[in-house]
């Protein structure tokens, strides 16, 4: 009796449901513990990211190799942002002044004065002070490769390459001197005008010829024209004086300049995270810190003129020689990653 009885004890605690439930959940851990010891295989997974940092903002995807790599490929913009310049309007310092003599420092007064003249001969306003806008326009495609040699997979080194226009920065003048930059070009106009009249010895009362309609010359008032010649032989043409360059609007009236670097950027960097969460994260962080290679220090276009080699003075002179310093571009990124299989 006892024999039987101690069989059916035994027979209800194995069909009893929670230790079936007990005998279930082990298997799933055991299950779970080996898919985690699979090695990572290339494909198994893919995860998308936010970038934020020197390279400004961007979007990437990562997929692991293996254990001990993974490779991201993206895309960085710089986003839109001013800073505002100022040089002055100035006279071209010429040789001599026609007389023997240095020439003449333009004054605010005698810059007044010439404004002045301007006025009364196109009707424009000239203002001293141009405002020049600088704005980044750094944007690359990138594709990275991530060694993790250490056990923690965690502390990385970083090789590729950065992809993308070679114009990294850009300035330009504000709409609001469009005004005074349309004089300066009308008034050098007129001088060139004034100088050869003036100069020419076929023309005895010194008639400068603005320009002819119906068969007759339209002739700049003598008056005008003598205050102009005077001030041409004292001071030169209107312009900016940016060191050993001499700058003039260009036909559009506009002042430009643009930075550039080679389009190639080769990169080597270091960090500290994973850009593929281990299994069962859906998050991960990377913070890293290399080194974007220009190919040399940028150049900086103004017209056809590279003016990181000119001896450039002043506010516009500071920013040259800060662009000319860097021939490697500092990177330090944050990258905030999701898995999305």
């Amino acid at each position: 009796m006892n024999k039987y009885l101690i069989t059916l004890i035994v027979g209800a605690l194995l069909m009893c449901p929670g230790i079936s439930l007990a005998q279930e959940t082990s298997q799933e851990s055991a299950t779970a513990n080996t898919r985690e010891e699979q090695p990572v295989k290339l494909f198994d997974h893919l995860y998308g990211a936010l970038t934020l940092g020197t390279t400004g903002i961007g979007l990437d995807l990562a997929m692991p190799v293996n254990d001990m790599i993974q490779v991201r490929a993206g895309y960085t913009f710089m986003p839109s942002f001013r800073h505002k310049m100022h040089f002055n309007v100035v006279s071209e310092q010429r040789e001599n002044n026609g007389s023997g003599n240095a020439a003449a420092t333009l004054t605010s007064s005698k810059f007044d004065e010439m404004a002045d003249i301007v006025h009364q001969a196109t009707g424009i306003y000239m203002d001293r002070n141009v405002e020049m806008i600088g704005e980044p326009t750094m944007n690359n495609a990138k594709l990275l490769v991530d060694v993790f040699p250490f056990t923690n997979k965690k502390w990385h080194f970083t090789a590729g390459f950065y992809w993308g226009g070679s114009r990294i920065a850009k300035a330009y003048n504000s709409a609001e001197d469009v005004a005074t930059l349309t004089a300066i070009n009308m008034y050098n106009y007129i001088a060139d005008k004034v100088e050869a009249a003036y100069a020419d010895e076929l023309n005895p009362f010194n008639d400068v010829v603005m320009f002819k309609y119906h068969g007759g010359n339209i002739i700049l008032p003598p008056a005008i024209a003598d205050k102009i010649h005077e001030f041409v032989g004292k001071y030169g043409h209107m312009g900016f004086q940016l060191g050993d360059y001499w700058l003039t609007p260009d036909e559009n009236n506009m002042v430009k300049a643009n930075a550039h670097t080679n389009s190639f950027k080769p990169y080597l960097g270091f960090g500290y995270g994973n850009a593929t969460p281990k299994a069962g994260k859906r998050y991960g962080y990377m913070l890293e810190c290399g080194m974007m290679f220009w190919g040399g220090s940028p150049n900086v276009d103004c017209y056809g003129t590279d003016l990181t080699k000119m001896h450039v003075k002043g506010n516009v002179g500071n920013y040259i020689n800060l662009i000319k310093g860097f021939a490697v571009f500092p990177v330090i990124n944050l990258r905030i990653t999701r898995r999305l299989f």
